[in-house]
């Protein structure tokens, strides 16, 4: 999911937390039950929020994903975080908008 720093910061969003070295996400105080893969798209998206991330990239952050599980791993994650979270930009790849878990 990036660098070892990278990896052991705790981030928050607003309502979101993410503590990938921990492998615990927390929305609104709320335990989010996600794989150990879909916690390293999250923090990989938390991390380049505002920034559109090609299919590759999050495979790579995924670690063992390939192909169309990474599309599988995104709609797991897009539901537990709801929906527009996690926005699909046609042909480039998708984007976690920048403001989304601001009170």
């Amino acid at each position: 999911m990036g660098s070892p720093d990278q990896r052991s910061a705790r981030v928050e969003i607003g309502r979101l937390e993410v503590e990938p070295h921990a492998y615990r996400a927390r929305l609104g105080g709320r335990a989010l039950q996600l794989s150990p893969s879909q916690l390293e798209l999250l923090g990989f998206l938390v991390i380049n929020r505002g920034r559109v991330v090609s299919r590759s990239e999050l495979a790579r952050a995924g670690g063992l994903l390939e192909g169309r599980s990474v599309d599988v791993a995104l709609s797991a994650l897009r539901r537990a975080l709801g929906d527009g979270v996690v926005r699909n930009v046609r042909s480039r790849g998708w984007i976690l908008e920048p403001g989304t878990f601001e009170d």
